[in-house]
């Protein structure tokens, strides 16, 4: 990999961190302000509450791990393995 594909790689992975932090505050805002309009509750506490934190937690979760295997690639700064052309 040359140095210019790996400076790419590198702001591919930062555009796609950039975008998967957009998708987490959309979800956070659906499931919890979305959500508190409804009447349920669970366990007695109402269920933005379980939807907006442990909810988010989740998509994060799974989110964050898509992202790592889809996009993230694993290779050294420091080495070149062909020519900077």
């Amino acid at each position: 990999m040359t140095r210019k594909e790996k400076f790419d790689q590198a702001a591919r992975e930062a555009k796609a961190v950039r975008v998967g932090l957009i998708l987490i505050i959309l979800f956070w805002i659906i499931s919890g302000f979305g959500v508190s309009r409804l009447e349920i509750t669970v366990w007695h506490t109402p269920l933005w509450v379980i939807t907006g934190c442990v909810g988010t937690w989740v998509f994060s979760i799974v989110l964050v791990t898509w992202i790592v295997k889809k996009v993230f690639k694993d290779f050294a700064l420091d080495e070149e393995d062909g020519d900077e052309s």
